[in-house]
């Protein structure tokens, strides 16, 4: 089934895991996803832009890097 991008954004955010065909990208995280709103709080700030992010799907998948980024964050903390 063919989603719009609005419909994408609306059931991603309810949890629900949306398969797409093999080859091609998945659509980039909704601007105001669940995740984002964690690190902006944790950074407490809105301006993330000196803080390194990987990419959203490598956050989701691997717990190395979701550590390594909260120790990022702590450090963008004390220095900004």
């Amino acid at each position: 089934m063919s989603w719009s991008p609005g419909q994408r954004q609306l059931l991603e955010a309810m949890g629900y895991t949306l398969y797409r065909p093999a080859g091609q990208e998945p659509p980039p995280p909704p601007p105001e996803g669940p995740l984002l709103r964690a690190l902006r709080r944790a950074a407490r700030r809105d301006d993330l832009s000196g803080l390194p992010l990987p990419a959203w799907e490598q956050l989701r998948a691997d717990a190395a890097a979701k550590r390594a980024l909260w120790r990022r964050l702590r450090t963008f903390r004390r220095t900004h």
